[in-house]
């Protein structure tokens, strides 16, 4: 496994490098065939993960388990606490991921989760808006509890 932490996370410690406003983690995973992260806790946290390679396999305490591809992403509003684990059951290959967590615009919210499969007739050569705050009337697959908008593309 291999990890990039772009802000303090884990071992990589920088108490002046904790956040970019509302955005706390923003990490570039890869993740070898059948490894992965282990059942953990998490609260007060809007998590995204956008699969850039790979197939990751989400299970978690709310009864979700589901296996997404390449431009698939997912979401979730640990909110009051959740428990989750993400993993590369692919035989041969590597999982890659971009995971970001923001601060929600509230605390103790309902713990949620939802997901998009990859499209790559949406994403190939051009930017698709993925991500937007659950407050806009934007049709964007994703709706997230913070004032954030993610694009991405193939």
């Amino acid at each position: 496994m291999r990890s990039l932490f772009h802000f303090s996370f884990a071992e990589y410690r920088n108490s002046s490098n904790t956040n970019f406003g509302a955005l706390r983690v923003l990490n570039d995973d890869l993740v070898q065939s059948m490894r992965g992260f282990g059942t953990h806790p998490h609260s007060d946290a809007e998590i995204v993960t956008y699969i850039v390679q790979g197939e990751l396999t989400h299970k978690d305490s709310m009864g979700t388990q589901e296996t997404l591809t390449r431009g698939g992403i997912q979401f979730m509003t640990a909110g009051t606490g959740l428990f989750h684990s993400e993993q590369n059951r692919h035989g041969s290959i590597p999982l890659r991921f971009i995971q970001m967590w923001y601060t929600p615009r509230h605390s103790a919210l309902a713990p949620n989760y939802g997901s998009m499969q990859g499209n790559e007739a949406l994403l190939v050569n051009r930017w698709a808006h993925l991500v937007t705050d659950a407050q806009n009337c934007l049709d964007v697959p994703v709706k997230i509890q913070q004032d954030v908008n993610i694009y991405a593309s193939l």
